[in-house]
């Protein structure tokens, strides 16, 4: 049976890498696999790898996890498995600290992280949306919303937040439609009823 790599391997780095040089490996790797990029089985391989590199990178890219882990290596005792969707919890609350700080750049690149664990935590593609469409790219986070309501078609939060993002695309008819899922399930809202009454105006519709 093959000897499975190590995070040193995973990003094809020496050892003695800087963390620049990790940090550089692992952004061209995960242009190269971001799952994005593949369809059908190919994509459920490329989340595979993708979750592989990320762990690899989060534990190489910080000085105490990498020296723990070189410990581990040394010693070569086996480093217990990680649950993807913790992670993805840790990652998302970093990405959120980030952006915050205005670290825009790395906020992203944790953002991404997150989804790769988790692409079906509701919270981390509502999150992710609100980050870029707070960075101006509309589109993409139309998409991570709308993705957001979907996993999670409870939650009349997420389609609110759809509505209003729509509406302030100019895409007045898509974020009606929203506005009045987010009042079936957020009835007592005035923040809905609001913007309703602003969809209403924009249509040339009396209230």
């Amino acid at each position: 049976m093959a000897r499975e790599p190590n995070f040193y391997e995973v990003l094809g780095v020496r050892r003695e890498a800087s963390t620049e040089e990790i940090r550089a490996a692992f952004r061209r790797l995960a242009r190269e696999l971001h799952p994005d990029r593949f369809q059908g089985p190919e994509k459920k391989q490329a989340e595979e790898r993708f979750q592989r590199i990320t762990q690899a990178f989060n534990v190489l890219s910080n000085p105490e996890t990498r020296a723990r882990y070189d410990r581990t290596l040394e010693t070569a005792t086996p480093i217990g498995p990680v649950d993807p969707k913790e992670l993805a919890k840790a990652l998302l609350a970093k990405a959120v600290s980030l952006a915050k700080q205005g670290d825009i750049g790395q906020a992203h690149d944790y953002f991404q992280q997150a989804e790769a664990h988790d692409p079906s935590s509701a919270r981390i593609q509502h999150q992710f949306g609100l980050f870029l469409a707070q960075t101006g790219k509309l589109d993409q986070a139309l998409r991570k919303l709308e993705k957001a309501c979907t996993l999670d078609p409870l939650n009349g939060n997420y389609f609110l937040d759809c509505a209003r993002l729509f509406l302030r695309a100019g895409m007045v008819l898509r974020a009606s439609r929203f506005a009045e899922q987010a009042a079936q399930l957020l009835p007592d809202e005035p923040s809905v009823q609001t913007l309703l009454g602003e969809i209403r105006m924009m249509r040339g519709q009396k209230a």
